[in-house]
């Protein structure tokens, strides 16, 4: 006689409750959960309906411990502050949902310390591989490694060109992004501008630094335009937040009255920027453009909209998971390193330089 439903337990099921109610032994559940083929087919069925009754589901730890995989993924990203950072993680956590994996978000704020776990390997491991962005740690520091402690996928700017093994690496032409913003605002007839994003030097700036980068192709897109990048306006930012890019802004106007283009670094000092220039009556396009950088959520709906660079978040995170997946799946081979797309959106914060006729 079967037995009857009993009260769900108060407490998480467990394998005990899922083989009282089957009336077999913890052994044979365990051997249903892990598809064992050795179990005769009504015994898989009871353990199957007992399973479904109770709502049971296998410990990611206790997995981990019988496969060697846990199916979780560990993000570890600098700061959830930025809102580029928040939005990647968003895009890593959908596609790997997508995947049937999850994904463990840890913080880097803490400093080089942090980013030093990373990379040495969590004191309890936190899944089956990691996806990593580095910020305030050498390059010099990842290039002395000889491999990382899990199979690794690293995103950001700050990799040096010899990675350790068992790594690979996913970035974006920051550089190639910032010719292609600056070579706008030229084409539109405008020749007073700047970059606003600059860290001071002696905030250990990176020379593979995403504002160092950016900083390139702003001036590489003046020297192919006839200007002297050696003249160039390039205005400091205690960080990247948009209250630093208000107070860049209110420096720059200080240093270039006749400002009439600002490539920012992101996207969150451009947004400082517009309300900067908004104080002083400056009016954007009109008097002044203004290009971001990230596309982030808050950019179409500025005032004016904002024309910005738009990574491809979603082949960043495709790219990645991709790469680890096969890392974690047993590939060894040399580091491998690919560009990922983005798009120049062009909004109603940049327009034609008005006629100086």
């Amino acid at each position: 006689m079967p037995t009857p439903p009993r009260p769900l337990p108060q407490r998480p099921p467990t394998l005990r409750d899922v083989a009282e109610i089957a009336q077999v032994s913890i052994k044979t559940v365990s051997n249903v959960v892990n598809d064992y083929p050795y179990v005769k087919q009504a015994t898989r069925d009871r353990v199957l309906a007992a399973i479904a009754q109770v709502g049971y589901r296998p410990q990611a730890a206790a997995q981990q411990l019988r496969t060697g995989a846990s199916g979780l993924i560990t993000l570890a990203l600098p700061s959830l502050t930025f809102t580029y950072y928040s939005d990647i993680a968003q895009a890593f956590i959908d596609e790997a949902q997508r995947r049937g994996r999850t994904v463990v978000l840890h913080t880097t704020s803490a400093g080089p310390e942090a980013e030093r776990t990373v990379l040495q390997g969590f004191e309890r491991v936190l899944g089956d591989g990691v996806i990593f962005n580095p910020l305030q740690l050498w390059e010099e520091e990842l290039a002395r490694m000889e491999r990382t402690s899990q199979p690794t996928v690293f995103i950001g700017e700050h990799l040096p060109e010899q990675l350790p093994r068992g790594c690979d690496y996913v970035k974006i032409d920051n550089e190639g992004a910032s010719f292609e913003a600056t070579s706008l605002l030229l084409d539109q007839g405008r020749r007073r501008l700047a970059f606003l994003g600059a860290i001071p030097s002696a905030h250990g700036v990176q020379p593979h630094s995403s504002g160092t980068l950016r900083r390139d192709g702003f001036l590489r897109a003046l020297a192919a335009h006839g200007l002297d990048p050696s003249a160039a306006t390039i205005q400091e930012v205690g960080d990247w937040h948009r209250q630093d890019g208000a107070d860049g802004a209110e420096a720059l106007l200080e240093r270039l009255p006749e400002v009439d283009g600002i490539v920012c670094g992101n996207d969150d000092l451009a947004i400082g920027v517009l309300s900067c220039l908004r104080r002083h009556g400056r009016r954007v396009p009109e008097d002044v453009a203004v290009i971001g950088y990230d596309d982030t959520p808050d950019a179409p709906f500025t005032s004016p909209p904002l024309t910005t660079v738009s990574p491809d978040k979603q082949a960043l995170a495709t790219t990645v998971l991709d790469l680890l997946i096969e890392r974690i799946g047993g590939y060894d081979g040399p580091p491998r390193t690919v560009m990922t797309p983005y798009d120049l959106v062009v909004r109603e914060s940049t327009a034609a330089a008005p006629s100086q006729g």
